[in-house]
């Protein structure tokens, strides 16, 4: 606590000052603290509070999730998407950032008003078109502008991503994310004026052996209307909300194309080791089951159907005859979503 001066000591300070042995400034130097002053840069103003831009790092860590599951099945690699960075940037600082020419997606979100934009590097960008046009995901063609087949592959990609941000945003509020064009050259890409504030979301991708850059920016005038709502509080309040039906359909259409190895089981039988090492050719094993039995359908090492044996020409086959009990929930729930 600061100490009181005295009268005395006040009118001492007072003809100190008139007299000139004191000066104002060192009074003032004294008196001022100056670990309470902290420096403000006018050109590149604070928009965003800390805890709205953590409830935006979480936001998007789940759509990092979302994305990377799905990617996963359509390349058929590892595929991985952290957030590394959440930073405030004019938006010409970022488009002096990112290399030329690139892959630069904007992006709408009704009923939001304004324009977003997800940029991949083509480090990351590349490779993936190479897997999704069947080749092994090689990373070593150099920057250059995309195709009109590249650009249609691209397209299909991000416009996929749109339905996990959409899903990622859901939490808080309801928007719809909908890609809108897609640019090699970011300098034809101008979503607001230069001097505006954005919001830049800095992900890492690694899909496979290749690693690469994802960023996605957010526009300050964009992101008003909703500013309020970007608290922890709301995120944790409703985040029990179902999944969107477009979740659930992207979800499914992966899921259909997922191999599963599936066999039939004749029988089981139950033998000690001194019997198992003494088997030979032509040695006849008594199984459990009857010859009129159905047998088991193993779908990924589970039970899933019976079936019972048969011929198609010279094929061994198998007609399901029943669907097993316990499972019939998630497949009438997958065959409903």
């Amino acid at each position: 606590m600061a100490d009181i001066l005295s009268q005395d000591e006040i009118d001492a300070l007072l003809g100190a000052l008139s007299s000139g042995d004191v000066e104002a400034s060192h009074v003032h130097d004294d008196a001022e603290d100056p670990a309470k002053i902290k420096p403000y840069d006018f050109y590149r103003p604070s928009k965003f509070s800390k805890e709205q831009i953590r409830t935006i790092y979480m936001l998007h860590e789940t759509f990092g999730r979302l994305w990377s599951s799905t990617l996963s099945g359509v390349l058929r690699n590892y595929v991985s998407l952290s957030v590394n960075s959440v930073d405030q940037v004019t938006y010409q600082e970022f488009i002096q950032s990112i290399p030329n020419p690139t892959i630069t997606a904007t992006f709408g979100m009704p009923p939001l008003e304004g324009k977003a934009l997800i940029e991949l590097s083509p480090t990351i960008g590349f490779p993936i078109i190479d897997r999704l046009l069947g080749g092994e995901g090689q990373g070593s063609v150099s920057s250059r502008e995309l195709t009109e087949i590249e650009e249609h592959v691209m397209n299909n990609l991000v416009d996929e991503g749109m339905v996990f941000l959409k899903e990622a945003w859901s939490t808080m509020i309801d928007l719809a994310p909908e890609l809108l064009d897609i640019e090699s050259n970011p300098l034809f890409v101008q979503i607001v004026p230069p001097s505006d504030m954005t919001l830049l979301i800095t992900m890492d991708a690694h899909i496979g052996d290749f690693s690469g850059i994802i960023n996605i920016v957010y526009p300050y005038v964009l992101l008003e209307p909703i500013l309020s709502m970007l608290s922890a509080q709301t995120l944790y309040a409703m985040g029990t909300r179902e999944p969107s039906k477009e979740a659930r359909e992207s979800t499914q259409r992966v899921l259909l194309d997922v191999e599963l190895p599936v066999r039939v089981e004749l029988g089981t039988a139950l033998c000690n080791m001194r019997e198992l090492l003494s088997l030979e050719p032509n040695d006849i094993i008594l199984l459990h089951n009857h010859v009129n039995d159905d047998l088991d359908v193993r779908v990924g090492g589970e039970v899933k159907f019976k079936c019972t044996p048969g011929l198609i020409a010279k094929h061994r086959a198998g007609q399901i005859t029943e669907l097993i009990e316990e499972n019939q929930s998630w497949i009438s729930k997958l065959a409903t979503v």
